[in-house]
């Protein structure tokens, strides 16, 4: 898409990078350190700083990156900011796996069993664990705080390692397990 630019954040988790539309301002995608995969992004700019374009920096953006660098460097809950996020491929039921994961406190987990039977369809736990596996926002809707019924982590499109570390960064708990389930 013309205008698209890809816009990095340097954290202690490593460098994740959002594709941005910037007019209207769109969040299309979150990559997450080292999932980033060029040939899967359709950015005609790349950028390091909060100027995407030649105009004034984009207040977006900037809200975006504190929003970011709080939740990973403060612990700050990070509130799913739904009115950027590009929705436009998604059907009604994955924004549904995803609104419902959003909706989980910070410092807590679900399990996939879990979010299913709140849509609503008790057998639809792969569906959930799918969905999530193609959360397009990762951190911003925080598919990390949903595990398996058995206590372990289960996927993460970051890595189980990743996820693990991000529980028990908003936790404090030892292993994701002990973390409080909601």
């Amino acid at each position: 898409m013309k205008g698209a630019a890809l816009y990095s954040i340097h954290t202690w988790i490593g460098t994740i990078r959002a594709d941005i539309l910037p007019d209207p301002f769109r969040v299309r995608r979150i990559w997450l350190p080292g999932t980033y995969q060029p040939e899967a992004c359709q950015t005609g700019v790349r950028a390091d700083s909060l100027q995407l374009t030649n105009g004034p920096p984009l207040p977006e953006i900037r809200i975006l990156d504190q929003m970011i660098r709080e939740y990973l460097e403060l612990g700050k809950p990070l509130e799913t900011p739904w009115q950027w996020l590009c929705q436009d491929h998604l059907t009604p039921l994955q924004r549904q796996v995803l609104r419902l994961t959003a909706a989980i406190p910070y410092g807590r987990v679900r399990t996939y069993r879990d979010i299913a039977a709140d849509m609503g369809k008790p057998a639809a736990a792969r569906f959930v664990g799918n969905a999530l596996a193609a959360n397009p926002w990762p951190l911003l809707v925080a598919c990390h705080r949903v595990i398996r019924t058995n206590g372990a982590v289960g996927g993460f499109g970051g890595g189980t390692e990743m996820k693990t570390r991000l529980i028990k960064h908003e936790t404090g708990a030892k292993h994701p397990v002990l973390a409080h389930r909601w």
